[in-house]
């Protein structure tokens, strides 16, 4: 199958994209470049309305992020566009970054529960890390007298997450099997969450990157991706879920490692899984610049080692 649609896009509306040539009107001529019929937007959004969100999000409001409709050429050159978002899920709070309501402003919404590299915000961090934070922050203070507590526990949080991992000696929690646990309960708990109940009912909705866990390291993302392919019928009953209620999956790119076939890749593994569940999906480059857009050709092979055809793909596509 080739792939003729990516609505899993960030332009500058978007607060992590930073390339001066990632706007609406680029990119909707490069879609017409690569022989789309359907093209989204999706950029990250939190909705004002709903409490909790993070330093980083509380910019990227409903109002701003609907500003990007305007910069939409008039001439689409035939392309099917669609507008749509990605919010955000944090399965540590159970806390969804859009209301349902809000959600049917757009065409389709984009739900990320896997946004593991957001520590403290998606996802809690490892109990060993949280631990050895505590005991540096009481070392700082021992070293420097005179600070606060408050600014000893700020400076042992600026210590990055995977050299807290390195740096302690014995481990009580493998942080692997920490990683696929939330990555199980983050999916389900969001399957049963009220608000995204009412949303997958009234908008077209579908989870970004399924099962991945952001940020790891390729040694880390086998072994996570290893220990949720091990609980196959679990990985099996949570996409039936999500099947159920119409919800679909992003196939993003960016999440697929091997090269030619992709036959071996562990994620196509998984997404094999969500096709004999009866899941539809929609493909996605998860691009950040112009230039990324190009990635949608990867497609046509990671879902021909799926096994996707035209009859699997999401109906707003």
């Amino acid at each position: 199958m080739k792939v003729r649609h990516d609505i899993h896009t960030h332009t500058l509306f978007s607060s992590c994209c930073y390339d001066p040539e990632a706007t609406a009107a680029a990119f909707v001529e490069k879609a017409h470049e690569l022989g789309h019929s359907v093209f989204g937007f999706s950029n990250h959004i939190w909705d004002e309305r709903v409490p909790g969100a993070s330093n980083w999000y509380k910019g990227q409001t409903v109002g701003y992020g609907l500003e990007e409709k305007d910069a939409i050429p008039s001439n689409t050159h035939g392309i099917k566009i669609l507008f749509g978002t990605e919010t955000e899920y944090c399965g540590m709070t159970d806390n969804l970054g859009m209301l349902a309501e809000t959600a049917k402003k757009f065409d389709y919404i984009l739900v990320p529960h896997s946004h593991t590299h957001q520590k403290n915000f998606v996802m809690a961090e490892n109990p060993d890390v949280k631990a050895y934070r505590k005991t540096l922050a009481a070392e700082i203070c021992e070293k420097l007298p005179g600070i606060s507590e408050e600014q000893a526990q700020r400076m042992a949080s600026t210590v990055k997450y995977q050299e807290v991992l390195a740096a302690i000696k014995e481990h009580t929690v493998d942080d692997g099997e920490y990683l696929a646990d939330f990555l199980f309960t983050s999916f389900e708990s969001l399957m049963v969450h009220p608000e995204f109940v009412k949303m997958a009912a009234s908008v077209p909705t579908l989870i970004a990157h399924p099962f991945y866990p952001c940020g790891e390291s390729k040694e880390q993302l086998s072994r996570v991706l290893g220990m949720l392919l091990a609980q196959k019928d679990r990985l099996f009953d949570d996409f039936s879920t999500a099947a159920r209620m119409n919800v679909g999956l992003d196939v993003n790119i960016g999440t697929y490692r091997s090269a030619e076939d992709y036959k071996d890749d562990p994620m196509v593994a998984v997404m094999r899984i969500a096709l004999e569940a009866g899941c539809k999906f929609g493909f996605g480059t998860d691009s950040h610049s112009l230039k990324g857009l190009e990635n949608i050709r990867k497609g046509d092979a990671i879902g021909d080692a799926i096994g996707i055809t035209e009859k699997d793909i999401a109906d707003i596509i």
